[in-house]
């Protein structure tokens, strides 16, 4: 029985003492920290109204012309996002129809209960513009505020209070 948890402690232990945290000067953090720093303008963007979207498998139609599609492996998050109307995908890159990857938020960048940032990838379908065509994603930024949130304010409440109040691009993911 000593040598068993002898053994578990000795597996279990490393990981611990070794495992990642995160850093906001690294990592996932560190090109959003200088993005939000350097180039941060406070804008307030249109927000699509629950009456223009239309919500079909994987994909958000906004306004019947504008498309967001994304993973069917998104998470709640992310869905609720989009289906609330926050991201325009003219706003984003000048293209009506965008596929995306899960928005992923940064809360060490958040710096206040009303104020959440985060992060997607745009990956680009084949075009007849061969500019607009890309092997590699897009990486963009963006932040949602909600005047009227607090600590306790859960996540679906936040977002459908919210306004987009920042959108750049980061760069190409390589």
């Amino acid at each position: 029985m000593k040598v068993l948890i002898k053994i578990i402690f000795a597996i279990l232990f490393p990981l611990n003492v070794f495992g990642q945290t995160e850093d906001i000067n690294a990592g996932k953090y560190h090109p959003a920290k200088e993005i939000f720093e350097t180039k941060y303008e406070k804008k307030e963007y249109h927000k699509f109204l629950k009456s223009q979207i239309i919500i079909e498998e994987n994909k958000v139609i906004l306004s019947t012309t504008k498309s967001i599609e994304f993973s069917e492996n998104s998470d709640s998050k992310t869905k609720l996002i989009l289906m609330n109307g926050l991201l325009d995908p003219y706003e984003i890159n000048r293209s009506y129809k965008l596929r995306i990857s899960s928005i992923t938020e940064l809360p060490l960048l958040n710096p206040n209960p009303q104020t959440k940032r985060f992060k997607f990838w745009i990956f680009y379908k084949e075009d007849k513009n061969a500019l607009v065509n890309s092997i590699n994603p897009h990486e963009y930024y963006f932040e949602l505020q909600n005047e009227n949130s607090n600590e306790k304010t859960s996540f679906e409440d936040f977002v459908n209070g919210a306004k987009l109040t920042f959108l750049k691009l980061g760069g190409i993911i390589i």
